[in-house]
């Protein structure tokens, strides 16, 4: 880092040791200067025009970097913006994937090219370091042509408990069906094993149930954020955050698995711990006795407004 000035090695540093041409230009090298420091192993070309020091050690986020200072409108994404994101059930990619136009190539080495005619704004986050990774929504979508349906099915809900709504992803969805779109079958098949009730089409048995308690006089807030102790963020499906109460309205056979129901287990416990109660009802049930399942659930609403008034 001694060949670079004060300011300009503190801004390599913030990069993973990426720096470019222009960077090293406006720091006063000259072109002799420069290939010195290619010549003797200082500088290691990375892309064109885009160098890593050589004593920064060669990572995923030092890579990332450089293929975003390569073209400023290349974007990480799929199953390499998941391991920016920290996205679970993704394998590890070490090599970036770049979201670029049809029209456009540039870069031709150490990425993995991945073209789309629609990108906009909403699609790119730029971060402190310099790189440019795909929006969760965006980068959920594109790891559909990379994994089975299975753990696709457990990204979509890890993506919903930490990430994004429902809502978002459906309108993701909608804006990238393009015919041909690679993992577009995956995303609509995943996405269709939700009931009605989960699409945001302003009904089905969610917004009945929600309704039918609003007619008792208890309104609920859709997808009030909670932070759980480990710094999980989740949505529940109906929420009263003045008793501390949450209910979740569960598809049998979009949370029948077993690690969904673990995921559902950890998810309540980590909601008594600050103080909330949860209370679930499933699809069966209210298929079943849709009234008797929203008396009960007015009850133990009751019970709770009453506990909560004898604790303050």
């Amino acid at each position: 880092m001694a060949i670079l000035s004060t300011p300009l090695a503190a801004l390599v540093a913030q990069r993973h040791g990426i720096v470019t041409h222009d960077d090293l230009t406006c720091d006063s090298y000259t072109r002799e200067s420069l290939r010195y420091q290619l010549d003797n192993g200082v500088l290691v070309g990375v892309h064109r025009g885009v160098y890593r020091v050589a004593t920064s050690p060669d990572t995923f986020e030092s890579r990332c970097a450089a293929a975003c200072l390569a073209d400023p409108l290349a974007i990480v994404t799929g199953v390499a913006a998941a391991r920016l994101w920290e996205f679970r059930h993704v394998f590890r990619t070490d090599t970036p994937h770049m979201l670029v136009g049809h029209d456009r190539t540039p870069i031709t080495r150490g990425v993995v090219l991945r073209r789309s005619n629609v990108i906009d704004g909403t699609d790119a986050v730029r971060r402190e370091d310099g790189i440019v990774v795909a929006s969760p929504p965006r980068a959920w979508f594109d790891c559909a042509r990379d994994l089975d349906d299975a753990r696709f099915e457990r990204l979509t809900e890890w993506v919903l408990d930490n990430h994004t709504t429902l809502t978002t992803l459906w309108r993701t969805t909608r804006r990238l069906r393009a015919k041909g779109r690679p993992g577009l079958a995956r995303v609509n098949r995943v996405m269709s094993r939700r009931a009605d009730w989960q699409k945001p089409a302003g009904s089905g048995l969610e917004l009945r149930v929600l309704q039918a308690l609003e007619r008792r006089d208890i309104e609920l807030v859709r997808q009030y954020a909670l932070t759980l102790p480990g710094g999980q963020v989740i949505h529940p499906d109906g929420a009263d955050p003045s008793i501390k109460w949450a209910l979740e309205v569960d598809h049998s056979s979009w949370h029948a698995g077993r690690h969904e129901a673990q995921a559902d287990k950890v998810r309540d416990r980590g909601l008594r711990r600050i103080g909330w109660q949860v209370d679930r009802v499933t699809d069966y049930e209210l298929d079943d006795d849709f009234k008797a399942t929203i008396d009960e659930l007015v009850d133990i609403h009751r019970h709770r407004r009453i506990s909560a008034a004898g604790a303050a």
